[in-house]
């Protein structure tokens, strides 16, 4: 078999056009939403570090500033008119680590530690749920993406599942509940509550989003 020197492959999956074909203006309209999306990985990054270092509040704090940063990459992104596959990977890959990795590890570092090889299965499980609600959104999304190409206008308003970003919210809302009013049961409360997310997360259940819940009525 005749070996070729050379290039030895083609790059694909390029965006439409390439950059040195895309002037300087729109090459910085897609600066935008990837800087917010990397400065929420690196909130991400922070609420780890202090997770571990003990400085709980800290910890959600930054997660809170990711989610922040999370809805501002989506809106700069629209207004910019700057959405990309790259922005897209890149967003699904920084939910994955702010909104599945880092809570999880607040919760270990917490809570879930306490329960031993048992603490760390649950904190697991909920990584690895986000990590396949992550995906099934984005293979709705490609399809969803090539519905609206055939002409439809109509986007869907309802999730399946509940979403990352606000499974890790109702976890930081209910560990600062739990740890004010019931801090001797906090850990098996957060137990249940951590696989309960998890559940829902990968579940079937329609969720309504911020367009279906606050959107005009027709």
């Amino acid at each position: 078999m005749k070996h070729h020197h050379g290039r030895p492959f083609t790059v694909i999956g390029r965006n439409e056009a390439p950059l040195a074909k895309t002037s300087l203006k729109r090459r910085l309209a897609l600066l935008v939403p990837n800087t917010f999306t990397l400065a929420a990985v690196v909130c991400g990054l922070t609420a780890i570090r202090l997770s571990h270092d003990g400085s709980y509040a800290l910890a959600m704090v930054a997660i809170l500033g990711a989610v922040v940063l999370d809805v501002a990459d989506g809106y700069a992104a629209r207004r910019l008119k700057a959405e990309s596959a790259m922005g897209a990977e890149l967003d699904s890959l920084a939910d994955f680590l702010n909104f599945g990795v880092a809570p999880a590890m607040l919760l270990y570092d917490r809570h879930l530690h306490e329960l031993g090889l048992a603490g760390w299965a649950i904190a697991a499980a909920y990584v690895l749920t986000t990590g396949l609600r992550l995906a099934r959104f984005n293979i709705q999304a490609r399809a969803q993406n090539a519905f609206l190409k055939d002409g439809h206008t109509d986007k869907p308003k309802w999730f399946c599942g509940l979403p990352s970003t606000a499974a890790a919210l109702l976890m930081i809302a209910l560990d600062t509940a739990v740890v004010s009013f019931f801090p001797a049961e906090a850990t098996p409360v957060m137990a249940v509550a951590t696989l309960t997310s998890a559940a829902l997360m990968i579940s079937t259940l329609p969720v309504p989003s911020l367009a279906a819940i606050f959107g005009r009525r027709r």
